[in-house]
């Protein structure tokens, strides 16, 4: 027996978990477009964000152009939050000082004509950008500003047969309704493919009823990509068909999952994920997730039958639901206890990594190479600033069913 007494907890690991301003995962997290809100979100009224450690607040003027700016008014604090969206931007409650989507202050009624242009006052703003049915702010050092990439899930140009969407992923659909814990913890769950076949298939039952979890031991192995770490997961099926799974990890905090419904039943190549999906630090303890979904058509609208990839019912997962009896969380852990369980901020120095953690230990060490390259100055993986990346971004993770006889694929 290990006797507790006296047992103390370490620090958590603040260099991959902290992401405050000037730590070092905060800084990466800033180097890269990162979103904030569904564009269907900006109505008439402000928004008020926390990102990254940092309150904000982000609305539509009237005239259609977006802004994102510092919380709190520069004339004495007031929070925008309560601000009237105007033509010109947005107007503070207390004194009717009225800000651009720039962050300049262009009115002051409070003072005489003219005197708004006389101080010259700003607002601390980021950099908007709208893609996807999401909004995207750049919170990094302006001189390294990247260009806004796109991967090939979310490249609709040509194509009539999709349209994308944008989801709050565990609003919209559910994947276990994660959110107060570090950021790192949802991250990583996407690269434990074990944990599809304790958590999922054993310990709260057969939540996804697909070709994942049918009799036999998969064969699981974790690679690195040009984008970041994948997972593969191959798997020989009862109907005598192969399934070859792989699932990606895009740096720094962006996850691409193939359809957990693949029932292996039709031949298919590479039907590659769906969603472009982002796991966002709120804080230190909280996080969000959002996604764009290429969402098939029909006749031109979205087709209502269709499911995103990720997407689970709580008829058949009720650990979709946030809200439950304490009794059936134990008898029916989803990811929500699993991964909020692990503590608030997971503390590294207790764990006991072993073979099957292969796809974590690699996640981190890309994240920390990651880090590396920006403290040396270099650009940090997946940034493109000079001529811009290519078009579109080949992603890695797709679901291939395989018949009898064929040939593997690549």
């Amino acid at each position: 027996m290990k006797s507790r007494y006296g047992y103390e907890v370490p620090a958590e690991d603040p260099e991959l978990t902290h992401v405050g301003p000037g730590t070092p995962m905060g800084e990466l997290m800033r180097r890269y477009w990162q979103p904030i809100c569904l564009s269907g979100e900006l109505t008439d009224l402000p928004r008020k964000i926390r990102i990254l450690c940092e309150d904000l607040v982000v609305f539509r003027d009237n005239e259609g152009r977006v802004g994102c700016l510092d919380s709190h008014c520069a004339h004495r604090g007031t929070s925008l939050e309560y601000g009237r969206v105007e033509e010109r931007g947005i107007r503070c409650c207390y004194h009717g000082w009225l800000y651009d989507v720039e962050g300049q202050c262009i009115e002051m009624p409070c003072e005489h004509p003219g005197y708004a242009d006389k101080m010259n006052v700003w607002q601390p703003a980021y950099p908007v950008y709208e893609y996807g049915g999401l909004v995207f702010i750049y919170m990094g050092p302006p001189a390294k500003r990247p260009v806004f990439p796109i991967y090939d899930i979310a490249h609709v140009d040509g194509r009539d047969d999709v349209i994308l969407r944008g989801m709050r992923l565990w609003d919209d659909h559910g994947v276990g309704f994660v959110r107060d814990c570090n950021w790192l913890q949802n991250f990583e769950n996407v690269m434990d493919p074990y944990h599809l076949l304790m958590l999922h298939a054993t310990n709260s039952g057969d939540q996804f009823g697909s070709a994942l979890t049918a009799d036999g031991a998969p064969d699981i192995g974790f690679e690195i990509t040009d984008l970041g770490v994948r997972y593969r997961f191959f798997r020989a099926l009862p109907n005598g068909n192969r399934l070859e799974r792989y699932t990606e990890c895009i740096l720094p905090n962006i996850f691409l999952v193939p359809s957990i419904h693949e029932q292996g039943t039709e031949p298919k190549t590479r039907a590659k994920a769906t969603e472009l999906s982002w796991c966002v630090p709120v804080d230190d303890e909280q996080l969000y997730g959002i996604s764009i979904v290429a969402w098939p058509t029909r006749d031109g609208e979205p087709d209502p039958h269709w499911k995103a990839g990720t997407d689970t019912l709580t008829s058949i997962r009720p650990g979709s639901l946030r809200e439950r009896p304490y009794e059936e969380k134990q008898r029916l852990p989803d990811d929500m206890e699993a991964q909020e369980g692990q503590r608030t901020i997971a503390v590294h120095a207790l764990e006991n990594l072993a073979l099957s953690d292969g796809g974590i230990v690699q996640l981190r060490r890309a994240l920390k190479e990651a880090m590396g390259a920006m403290e040396r100055g270099e650009d940090p993986p997946n940034t493109w600033r000079d001529d811009g990346p290519p078009h579109p971004v080949e992603t890695h993770a797709w679901n291939t069913v395989i018949a009898p006889k064929s040939q593997a694929a690549e």
